[in-house]
Formats: structure tokens, sequence, C-alpha cells
């Protein structure tokens, strides 16, 4: 790999500490540490001004997180 560490020999580690954890478990950890939703987006297809279109996968799956995190998504509220 082309990066300082790999040119000398030391491997890479990655990191995913939010792998195992369902979506509303990220959204209610993100709560708990202060994360602003309202600059966040998971939409495929958003509008012009970047409004989430509320139909696709990722809208769909955002918005049971947040419900199931019993938090309202500030993009939709």
């Amino acid at each position: 790999l082309g990066t300082k560490a790999g040119v000398e020999g030391h491997p890479i580690r990655i990191e995913t500490p939010l792998i195992d954890l369902k979506k509303s478990e990220i959204i209610a950890l993100g709560m708990k540490l202060g994360v602003d939703y309202s600059l966040t987006s998971s939409c495929y297809q958003p509008d012009s001004e970047g409004k989430p279109c509320g139909r696709c996968d990722s809208c769909r799956l955002r918005a049971l997180g947040f419900h199931e995190a019993g938090y309202s998504d500030p993009l939709t509220a």
C-alpha cells in the first residue's frame, strides 16, 4: 500500500467501531455525543435543495433508526 506506514512495513489496521451496532444504536450514541444530525444526510436522491426524498432505501433505514431510537430526524421533522 502506498502509504508511509505501508512503505515502512507497518501493518494496516482498519477500525470499525460501529459495525456491530444497529442503526438505532448508532443514532442514540450520536445523540449522546452531541452529533448535529441536521448536518448529515443519508439520501441517495435528495431534491435540488438537498432535502431527503424519504423513499429510497437509505431514507427508510434512517427513518426506522430514528424511530427505534426514540428521536425525531431533524431533516424530516
